[in-house]
C-alpha cells in the first residue's frame, strides 16, 4: 500500500496532492484548488512570488508580439540590473546554486523568482533574515518551495521554440540571460565568500582525493571579464535577442493557424524600427504596411 502511494505522489494519478505545485511550485487554480498544496517546512529552494514587476515591453516579448531591436536591448537591461542586484544580496546568505526568473505572464507565475542554495541551512538562514522585509517599495512574498529540480519545471516546447501558449503556459519559462554574464557573478560571490569554494573544494576532495591533488599542481585560472563586459560585449547576447524574435514570430503564426486553420489571411508586413530609422522613411513603412492590409482584406472579402 505503502509502495504504491509513493509510485503516484505527485504525478496526474495522485488524487490527493497536486501534482503540478509539487513541479512547479505554484498552481493556477492557487487556493481554489482541489488538491492540497503542502509547503515544505524546510527546502533548499525559496520563491519569492511576483518579485518581478515586468515593463509593458517585456509582457509584449512574453506574449510573442514583435518588438524593435531597441526595445529588446532595454528589456534585456533592465532585467540584468535586477539579476545582479537580486543574485548578490541573496549570496549574502548562503552558496546559491541557481537563480532563475520566470517569464510567463499568467497570475500565478508572473515575476516568480526562484533561488535554490546548495544546502537547506543557507535557505534558512536567507528565509529569516528577509522575513517582513521589501523589495522596491513592494512587501516580499516568500515561501519555501517543493520544487528542487528546474529541470522538470521548464516547458520543454518553450526551450525548442514549438511552445504555443506563449505566456499563458503553466510551465517555467525562464528569463533568458548570458551564460557568461552569470558566470561572472558566480565568480564574483566566490570572491567575496571564499568560505563557500573552500567548503565545496572539501567535499570534492573527499570524494575524489586523487583529481584534487592534480588540481592543485595546475595554476590558477585567469580573473574573467567585467559583468559590464560580459552584458554588453557578448555575442551570446545578440544571438538571445534573434532569438526572441525569431520566437516571436513563431508563436504569431502558430497562434493564426490555430485560429484561422486553412482560411489563414496573408501575412501583415510590420515594418522594423531601429535607432537609424528616419521618421519619413518609417511613415513610408506605416503607409505601406496600410495599403498591404487593405489588399490582404479585398482578397479575403
Amino acid at each position: 500500500m505503502a509502495g504504491g502511494l509513493e509510485r503516484v505522489y505527485g504525478t496526474e494519478e495522485d488524487k490527493v496532492n497536486c501534482s503540478f505545485y509539487i513541479k512547479i511550485g505554484a498552481c493556477r487554480y492557487e487556493n481554489k484548488c482541489q488538491r492540497i498544496h503542502s509547503i515544505p517546512p524546510i527546502s533548499q529552494t525559496i520563491l519569492f512570488k511576483h518579485m518581478y514587476q515586468n515593463s509593458p515591453m517585456e509582457v509584449a516579448i512574453a506574449s510573442g508580439n514583435a518588438v524593435s531591436q531597441a526595445g529588446i536591448e532595454e528589456a534585456l537591461e533592465k532585467f540584468e540590473n535586477f539579476y545582479e542586484d537580486v543574485f548578490l544580496k541573496l549570496a549574502e546568505f548562503g552558496e546559491i546554486e541557481d537563480l532563475i526568473v520566470c517569464e510567463n505572464i499568467g497570475d500565478h507565475l508572473v515575476g516568480n523568482v526562484y533561488v535554490k542554495y546548495t544546502s537547506e541551512l543557507f535557505a534558512e538562514s536567507c528565509f529569516n533574515a528577509l522575513q517582513n522585509l521589501s523589495y522596491e517599495n513592494r512587501p516580499l512574498q516568500m515561501e519555501y518551495s517543493p520544487v528542487l529540480d528546474f529541470s522538470s519545471a521548464k516547458c520543454k516546447q518553450y526551450i525548442d521554440g514549438t511552445c504555443q501558449r506563449g505566456g499563458a503556459c503553466n510551465y517555467l519559462h525562464l528569463k533568458k540571460i548570458s551564460t557568461k554574464f552569470k558566470k561572472s557573478l558566480f565568480n564574483q560571490m566566490y570572491e567575496e565568500h571564499p568560505e563557500y569554494r573552500e567548503k565545496k573544494e572539501k567535499e570534492v576532495s573527499e570524494k575524489s582525493p586523487k583529481k584534487n591533488k592534480k588540481k592543485e599542481k595546475k595554476s590558477k585560472k585567469k580573473k574573467s571579464s567585467s559583468r559590464e563586459s560580459s552584458r554588453r560585449n557578448s555575442i551570446e547576447r545578440q544571438k538571445m535577442i534573434n532569438d526572441w524574435n525569431e520566437t516571436g514570430i513563431q508563436n504569431v503564426s502558430q497562434a493564426q493557424k490555430m485560429m484561422y486553420g486553412n482560411n489563414m489571411p496573408a501575412p501583415v508586413y510590420t515594418p522594423k524600427v531601429s535607432m537609424k530609422t528616419s521618421p519619413e522613411l518609417l511613415q513610408l513603412q506605416l503607409q505601406l504596411a496600410a495599403l498591404k492590409e487593405q489588399l490582404a482584406a479585398i482578397k479575403m472579402s
